[in-house]
């Protein structure tokens, strides 16, 4: 059992939640590895060195509250989405897709999921990917309803390359939510004239579906 769990102060405590986005931002901005315990802390402005072990236990365990974060958020709305599409029949690609885009939209949170977490997100995947793995696999059923549906719609296509463009499809759309999310942290106001808009969201959808119908050429 962690140590999250025998604390009376809960998730909702402000020094948990400082200590949080501190923590994601740091992360998201220098990868996993090159931020330690004690810089978390002090980003923070907390006093008390220990305030991680403290509120988290280890930092295994930090990262995996911040991805669960913006993950039960995400994977709810994609389940809701994924719900509606179903709902007259077998949903055609394209509502497939944009109930897989959509849900990325503006996470909301009391610790800035919306201005760090796509770049956190990468960054643990590149850097712990057996931790991301294991965290998330039982907080995905809206991603696993999407490749199943890809792969219906695909079927045609050789498993192999549908497999691959699956994979491609989804380090594409965690990049372009990076960019965008970089970019609107960059402003002060949180808006970016290019990827603030809707024509941002819907272009992510475009380029997903592009790249699952695309055609494979061998010449």
């Amino acid at each position: 059992m962690s140590a999250t769990k025998s604390l009376p102060l809960g998730r909702g405590s402000a020094t948990r939640n400082e200590l949080k986005r501190a923590a994601r931002r740091l992360f998201a901005e220098r990868g996993i590895a090159a931020v330690g315990m004690r810089e978390i802390v002090d980003a923070a402005g907390q006093r008390n060195a220990a305030a991680v072990h403290y509120y988290f236990g280890s930092k295994d365990d930090l990262l995996r509250e911040l991805l669960l974060d913006g993950a039960d958020v995400i994977d709810a709305r994609r389940r809701a989405l994924m719900d509606e599409a179903e709902a007259a029949g077998p949903p055609d690609l394209r509502a497939v897709v944009r109930a897989m885009v959509m849900p990325n939209s503006d996470i909301p949170g009391d610790t800035g999921e919306n201005e760090t977490y796509f770049r956190f997100l990468i960054n643990v995947q590149n850097e712990r990917r057996a931790l991301f793995d294991e965290t998330v696999h039982e907080h995905s059923e809206g991603y696993l309803r999407y490749v199943a549906h890809v792969r219906r719609l695909l079927a045609h296509q050789p498993e192999a390359l549908v497999k691959q463009r699956i994979v491609y499809a989804g380090l594409a759309l965690r990049t372009l939510l990076a960019a965008r999310e970089a970019a609107q942290d960059a402003s002060d106001s949180g808006f970016h004239h290019y990827w603030s808009g809707q024509a941002a969201m819907d272009g992510m959808v475009d380029a997903v579906e592009a790249i699952l119908t695309g055609p494979a050429r061998r010449d």
